[in-house]
């Protein structure tokens, strides 16, 4: 997936390859993080959300005629059914180009920068050689929905139902005679549209979960005295206790999501799903390697279940158990990807991790490299924004490792020793973000043009002989 971008803050004009591993880098206030927040907002839930209500309340006027006239045909005949494939065929592009355009309107509040204008903002998505890809992945997705006004949703009076490897989409009601006495026709088009246009959405990243910077912070957090006195978590605010915390940004609040479902998740519950699938189990799995081979202990919670008063802890060894608040900053760094991993992580994930080498050692910060390339390999899409010369040099590594026929053989040479930490350049893209646009510095041999770092060390070197 490509997206082109225009007027986003220092960012004039930059065109992005969106590849399972992405990567971010450049000198600071060139647009890195804005431009990875944009992204997430625009093909994650809050983008899809933030349509849907502008679409319900009639401020767009843009229409989907097949949706449009299967909301008619439930209305007088109780039932109708979309070709997805087709209708994906059709306006799967349109769609994320529609939420795209809105995001002058939420971009403010999205990034918490009060004083920024995005009147000018532009983004463009453009599927193009994925088109096949992302047809195939509409055909073989699920979606279902029950309208109820029912303590019971086993009495849904509407459904609107998806099957796997199915190209047709079914609303139907179970409401006997004129289905208007039952339903508002609004519910009805809110199920029907939102329903095909999320499925339609998820396509790309099921499910987008942010990482800023401030990480760091909030993981700290006390969760046995935060979380009883939290009523509720807004878009841009926080509600405790009758006081409004204001947040600085959208990320900020998923962020806190994240924790917050980590936190009430129990591992019982994870461990029944990792029976049924596999991917599950690979993640937690890859949860136990990041705690053994770089935070060197374990991250877990004082009861193994949810529980008001539990809290999080670290255990570095046998008998020693320390809060977050004591621990070290690398801890507090990479505990919320154990948590992400363990607790929540699916198939098809999307992170983006602001400074993933954040208070790392150098030796951290390229076990981390391999790591983040193990899962993409299981799974997941990673984009991250970077300053670190150890992550983009040992990016090339991984990619040339990708390439030899002997894999089994040099793995023992890199630091997790697994096969599974090689990349071929094909699922990985780099830019250089500065003069404000953002340029492709990977090239076809799988050599990182990083001449942004290099340029420093040069001159440290040569301001030393000129002394």
């Amino acid at each position: 997936m490509k997206v082109e971008i225009r007027n986003l803050g220092v960012v004039k004009q930059a065109e992005i390859d969106l590849r399972p591993l992405t990567v971010f880098v450049g000198p600071n206030n060139t647009g890195k993080t804005w431009a990875a927040y944009a992204l997430g907002g625009i093909l994650g839930e809050y983008g899809w959300q933030q349509y849907m209500r502008a679409y319900m309340s009639g401020e767009i006027q843009q229409t989907y005629p097949p949706l449009d006239a299967a909301v008619q045909q439930v209305l007088d005949e109780g039932n109708a059914q979309i070709d997805m494939v087709r209708f994906a065929d059709e306006y799967g592009e349109a769609h994320f180009n529609d939420v795209a355009c809105l995001a002058s309107d939420w971009m403010r509040e999205f990034m918490g920068a009060e004083w920024a204008s995005f009147d000018d903002l532009e983004v463009r998505v453009k599927l193009e050689d994925k088109k096949a890809h992302f047809l195939q992945s509409v055909q073989g997705s699920s979606i279902q929905v029950k309208l109820s006004f029912s303590p019971s949703r086993e009495e849904a009076l509407l459904n609107v139902l998806k099957e796997r490897g199915e190209p047709m989409l079914y609303s139907y009601t179970t409401a006997e005679g004129n289905v208007l006495e039952k339903l508002p026709a609004r519910a009805v088009k809110e199920s029907l549209v939102g329903g095909a246009l999320q499925l339609l959405h998820r396509i790309p990243y099921p499910r987008v979960s942010l990482f800023p910077t401030e990480r760091t912070t909030f993981i700290a957090f006390t969760f046995a005295s935060l979380t009883p006195g939290v009523t509720e978590f807004k878009i841009g605010e926080m509600t405790q206790q009758g006081r409004e915390i204001k947040l600085l940004a959208v990320p900020l609040v998923h962020f806190l999501r994240l924790i917050q479902t980590a936190f009430n998740s129990g591992q019982s519950r994870r461990s029944e799903q990792a029976k049924n699938i596999p991917e599950i189990q690979t993640y937690i799995q890859l949860a136990q390697l990041l705690e053994r081979e770089i935070l060197g202990g374990r991250v877990d919670f004082s009861t193994p279940e949810p529980d008001p008063g539990r809290d999080l802890f670290f255990q570095p060894a046998e008998g020693v158990k320390l809060k977050m608040s004591v621990v070290s900053s690398m801890v507090k760094e990479l505990s919320p990807l154990v948590l992400y991993l363990r607790y929540l992580a699916k198939l098809g994930d999307w992170l983006i991790i602001d400074e993933p080498e954040m208070n790392l050692h150098p030796k951290a910060q390229v076990q981390l490299t391999e790591f983040l390339v193990m899962l993409v390999n299981a799974g997941l899409h990673v984009l991250i924004t970077t300053h670190s010369p150890y992550i983009v040099d040992h990016l090339e590594n991984l990619m040339k490792a990708a390439k030899s026929e002997d894999k089994d053989v040099i793995r023992d040479k890199f630091y997790l020793k697994q096969a599974e930490a090689f990349i071929p350049k094909e699922q990985v893209s780099v830019y250089l973000f500065e003069d404000g646009t953002a340029k492709n510095i990977l090239d076809q041999e799988g050599f990182i043009e990083w001449g942004t770092f290099g340029d420093v060390s040069e001159q440290i070197s040569q301001l030393y002989f000129e002394i």
